[in-house]
């Protein structure tokens, strides 16, 4: 090791802040100086001054005003500061420590995780790494000192996935090198991956110290373990498969949740076994179930659902053509539509509708409230544009201010509807000009601003306005209907509302969803993260850009609390000790060393300067 350590600096942008003393400079240059001149009456005493003080006068001609060196070496000391200096500091692998903690859904039965956490802060060394052991290993923090590891051990969260403990050996070994040390904090209740004996014997035939700590006891269990949806006679109906994990009979009690309505059930499971339950009848927006006395594991209690507006009802189109491009489309389709030149007057069978070229006399009396009462209890209404809107104005995303001709359309926010949409093809004729409602969100807008898609929220349900309608011949408003994207469209559309495809609201824990864009999600723990790839590792419901995702951790090993695979007390140790001498390369901050200094010099500053009587 070098007598003189290297300084680095962790933000090299930082040493532009040296800039400061160019003004300093410039200052001190400028400043007006004082003329001494001999007068011959004086003479006798400035020459036994002179005598008396001669090595304070060499001193001045060296440094003519120490305040100038003091404000420079302040200003120079700071901005190192800034760059973020460190030595580099050789250590031993022995004193390096990488802490493994399994935060899987099992740690966290019977304070396994508290457990695991109070007995990881008690076995550090000098630099360590924080590891959780999750579907994928992550990285809580490198190579730092005892008390900021203490503090991201005790941030460690408990999430609702399956650990890979192999995978966080492997990883911690390539972090510590040989010489160094692994500890294992988890239940050795289950794992996904390879074997964790075997990536702790590679590990120590590479002279790297593994040691499995087990936290927790066989606990009982009952627990839900898996669950889907189905759609049967337009309904949608939740099947789920509750497991008894015990060694006895269990009755257990359900409570369904939806909205402000409840409901209740009952069902008998034999000892370590499964029994099925069917939830008919689910309705839109998010349900929860729940089992009371599920035992020491409380993540797999509750199973929540998610169904859009619109999922499970039967399709009406209202339109006064017998025959109509989008009716063609929608006929390729694998969806029940029905088809009617008026609006029936119970619209409560039905899921959704949609609104192709109609008038008032097609929609009848009184259609503006029944329409916003079938969007308020959780139905979808699909409006495309045509002068018969008018009456519909306070329930659209737009507010319509009259009719323009040709315009151009961009994309204004991507989502699932407006996938594969060729909008520079679309040739636009004639539209409805008007300009978005508030909470509404615009998909595609006309040069002019107006909205082309846009959809709002209201109540339960949700308007989707279309401002490409289908008519043919001369009177023609687009050639969207022409494009052969336009059946995809309209495939996009009901998947996009919920009607053929809950499979994309409601995924399971350990997962990764693709955003179509950047979105703003918040997370069942209440934080919020902008994203486009989401990590779904909590069990619950999360809120992505408005709309609800449920995710269950669905998984019989990780409920399987009572259930012990590793008895880490039994493993014995391979390690092969490297006689070589091994070392890592740590970083010592020496900022505050830095601020000490500037300290000390502003203190020797102030001396000066009171010394002068120059001070108030």
């Amino acid at each position: 090791m070098a007598i003189i350590p290297e300084i680095f600096f962790s933000n090299t942008l930082g040493l532009l802040a040296l800039a400061s003393v160019i003004p300093l400079i410039i200052l001190y240059l400028l400043r007006p100086r004082t003329i001494d001149l001999k007068v011959p009456s004086l003479l006798f005493f400035l020459e036994r001054e002179h005598q008396r003080n001669k090595l304070s006068l060499l001193l001045r001609k060296l440094i003519r005003d120490p305040l100038f060196i003091i404000q420079l070496l302040v200003l120079i000391l700071l901005s190192l500061c800034i760059a973020g200096p460190y030595i580099a500091d050789e250590l031993a692998s022995g004193q390096y420590t990488v802490i493994v903690i399994d935060n899987s859904a099992s740690m966290q039965a019977g304070g396994r995780l508290d457990k695991a956490k109070d007995l990881a802060v008690r076995n550090l060394s000098n630099v360590n790494s924080v590891v959780w052991a999750q579907n994928v290993p992550i990285l809580a923090i490198h190579e730092v000192d005892i008390s900021s590891t203490k503090k991201i051990i005790e941030l460690t969260p408990q999430r609702a996935v399956a650990s890979d403990l192999a995978a966080a050996i492997t990883y911690g070994q390539r972090l510590v090198g040989p010489g160094g040390v692994v500890i294992v904090y988890s239940d050795f209740a289950s794992w996904t991956g390879d074997d964790p004996q075997v990536a702790k014997t590679l590990a120590e035939y590479d002279g790297i110290e593994v040691k499995f700590i087990q936290v927790g006891e066989a606990s009982e269990n009952i627990g839900i373990t898996n669950g889907w949806l189905d759609v049967k006679d337009g309904k949608n109906n939740l099947n789920l498969i509750i497991k008894n994990f015990n060694n006895r009979a269990e009755k257990v009690t359900l409570n369904i949740k939806t909205g402000g309505t409840s409901r209740g059930g009952s069902l008998s499971v034999p000892a370590d076994q499964s029994a099925a339950y069917i939830v008919k009848n689910i309705a839109n927006g998010i349900t929860e179930v729940s089992i009371d006395n599920g035992g020491a594991l409380a993540i797999d209690d509750t199973a929540y659902v998610s169904v859009l507006a619109g999922s499970g009802g039967r399709v009406l189109m209202v339109d006064m053509r017998d025959q109509n491009p989008t009716r063609t489309a929608l006929d390729l389709l694998s969806v029940s539509v029905e088809y009617s030149s008026t609006l029936p007057s119970d619209l409560s069978p039905y899921g959704t509708i949609i609104l192709g070229n109609v008038n008032n006399n097609t929609l009848g009396p009184g259609f503006s409230d029944s329409l916003s009462g079938f969007v308020d209890n959780g139905g979808v209404l699909i409006a495309s544009a045509n002068e018969g809107l008018t009456g519909l104005k306070g329930l659209l995303p737009i507010s319509i201010t009259g009719l323009s001709n040709e315009t151009d359309l961009s994309l204004v926010s991507e989502s699932a509807l407006t996938k594969n949409l060729p909008l520079t093809d679309v040739e636009v004729v004639r539209h409805i000009k008007g300009s978005s409602v508030d909470g509404s969100i615009v998909l595609i807008e006309a040069s002019d601003g107006s909205p082309m898609l846009s959809y709002v929220r209201q109540g339960e349900g949700k308007v989707v306005y279309l401002g490409l309608n289908d008519i043919t011949g001369d009177n023609a408003w687009s050639g969207f209907n022409t494009l052969p994207e336009f059946p995809l469209f309209w495939k996009n559309m009901f998947d996009w509302v919920g009607g053929t495809n809950l499979d994309e609201l409601n995924v399971k824990t350990g997962t990764m969803l693709r955003l179509p864009s950047k979105q703003v999600v918040i997370n069942p723990d209440g934080t919020t993260i902008t994203t486009t790839n989401l990590w779904i590792d909590q069990a619950g419901i999360y809120n992505i850009g408005g709309e609800m995702v449920a995710s269950n951790l669905y998984n019989s090993k990780e409920s399987n609390i009572g259930e012990i695979s590793l008895d880490a007390s039994s493993i014995g140790s391979k390690l092969i000790e490297r006689p070589e001498t091994l070392s890592s390369e740590g970083k010592k901050n020496i900022s505050a060393y830095l601020i000490w200094v500037v300290l000390g010099l502003i203190l020797l500053e102030i001396m000066i300067i009171q010394r002068r009587r120059e001070l108030f």
